[in-house]
C-alpha cells in the first residue's frame, strides 16, 4: 500500500514538481533486536532533495478504531530510521535504514514511515507554485512464529474472509470456478490484518474459490463450496 502526500508551496514562477522514488514501500522485519532493512531513496530532479522522515505507530490496524500515533519522543521509538533527515543531490541514491527494537511480540506491530521532501534554501523574488510529493511506507514487525490463517466464514447468508493468525496477509485475487471448470474473477481484494474480515459480494453457491495470497511469501488456497 502506497500513500501519497502532496504539499503545495508558493515558491517559483512556474509550477515545479519536486519528486523522489523509493525502491519499495512494504518492509518486513522480524521481532528480534536489531533486525534491519533498507529503503533506497532516489532524487530524479535537477535540484537538491531535502528529505525528512516521520514514524507513526499503527494501533488496531484494519479495524474501526485504527489509530496512527506519531512517534515524537525517543522513549517511544521501537523502530529507528537512520538517517532521519538527508540531502540528496540530483540523481543521488541514499539508503535509509530501518532498525527494529521490538522483541517477544505475540502479534505483529505495524508502522507507517513518511518520506517527505522539505524546502531547502530558496533564492527567488518571484512567486509561483512548487508541489512537494512524499510517500508513506508500511513496515510490518512480525513475531518469529508469525503466521496468518485465512478462513471463509458465513453468518446470516453473508460470506467473509477472516484472518485468525497473528500477522497480516493480502488477498490479492479471488477467482470463482464452477464445477464445469468455468472461472471468473470476483471483485474482492484487500489486506487482512489479524482479527479483521473482508466481505465477499455476490457469493456463488457451487464450485470453489481460488484465493491468491501475497505477503512475505505468496500462496494459493482453495475453498470448496457446497453444490
Amino acid at each position: 500500500m502506497k500513500s501519497l502526500l502532496v504539499i503545495c508551496l508558493v515558491l517559483f514562477t512556474q509550477p515545479v514538481l519536486a519528486s523522489m522514488s523509493l525502491d519499495k514501500i512494504l518492509v518486513y522485519l522480524d521481532a528480534v533486536p536489531s533486525a534491519r532493512n533498507d529503503i533506497v531513496v532516489t532524487n530524479p530532479d535537477e535540484e537538491n532533495l531535502y528529505l525528512a522522515t516521520e514514524v507513526f505507530r499503527v494501533d488496531n490496524p484494519g479495524l474501526e478504531n485504527e489509530q496512527r500515533v506519531k512517534m515524537e519522543s525517543l522513549d517511544d521509538y521501537k523502530l529507528l530510521v537512520s538517517p532521519s533527515k538527508a540531502v540528496l543531490a540530483s540523481g543521488e541514491r541514499k539508503r535509509i535504514r530501518l532498525v527494529n527494537l521490538e522483541h517477544d511480540l505475540k502479534k505483529e506491530q505495524v508502522y507507517r514511515v513518511t518520506f517527505k521532501p522539505v524546502v531547502g534554501d530558496v533564492k527567488t523574488e518571484k512567486l509561483g507554485l512548487k508541489i512537494l510529493i512524499g510517500y508513506q511506507a508500511l513496515v510490518f514487525v512480525q513475531p518469529t512464529d508469525g503466521h496468518y490463517k485465512v478462513n471463509l466464514i458465513e453468518k446470516d447468508g453473508n460470506y467473509r474472509f477472516s484472518n485468525s493468525g497473528n500477522i497480516n496477509i493480502e488477498v490479492a485475487k479471488v477467482t470463482h470456478c464452477t464445477n464445469d471448470g468455468e472461472c471468473r474473477k470476483l471483485d474482492v481484494a484487500g489486506r487482512l490484518y489479524p482479527g479483521t474480515e473482508l466481505a465477499i459480494k455476490d457469493m456463488p453457491s457451487d464450485g470453489e474459490l481460488k484465493v491468491f495470497l501475497r505477503g512475505r511469501e505468496s500462496e494459493l488456497i482453495r475453498f470448496p463450496l457446497n453444490s
